[in-house]
């Protein structure tokens, strides 16, 4: 990720995650808005490959904010809930509504976060698989 797209993250969207991270019903509100946006053919045509780790980052945040997953600092959740913020702000560093262009910063945002993150969200993974097979369990 370039400079300057790193920096504008760093200065505008960190600090609005860390306000949802202490706001769930807002933060409820943002995933919801994530999923929808997620949904659109477009927007999963244009992130491609990328979706799966939008949901999974997604889904990681809901398993946090409902307390069944707890293996994960704050910290990793700011950074996730940045992205998450991010990706649903129509005109961010480079606006959506540009086509072709809109959601590679969108794109490069999420790669930064999986990468800073990269393993809280394999330990995610691994708990979500595990936590999967038991449910059927009993």
């Amino acid at each position: 990720m370039n400079k300057k797209l790193l920096k504008y993250v760093q200065s505008k969207f960190l600090l609005v995650a860390q306000d949802l991270v202490r706001n769930p019903q807002a933060l409820k509100f943002k995933l919801e808005g994530a999923m929808e946006k997620l949904n659109k053919g477009k927007v999963k045509e244009a992130l491609g490959k990328n979706v799966e780790d939008f949901k999974t980052l997604v889904r990681m945040v809901k398993a946090w904010l409902s307390r069944d997953y707890k293996g994960v600092p704050t910290s990793s959740i700011v950074y996730i809930v940045a992205a998450i913020v991010y990706f649903v702000t129509p005109t961010d560093f480079v606006p959506d509504f540009i086509f072709g262009l809109g959601l590679l910063d969108d794109i490069a945002v999420l790669r930064w976060v999986m990468e800073k993150i990269k393993s809280d969200i394999e330990k995610f993974k691994k708990w979500e698989a595990e936590h999967e097979s038991t449910k059927g369990s009993f």
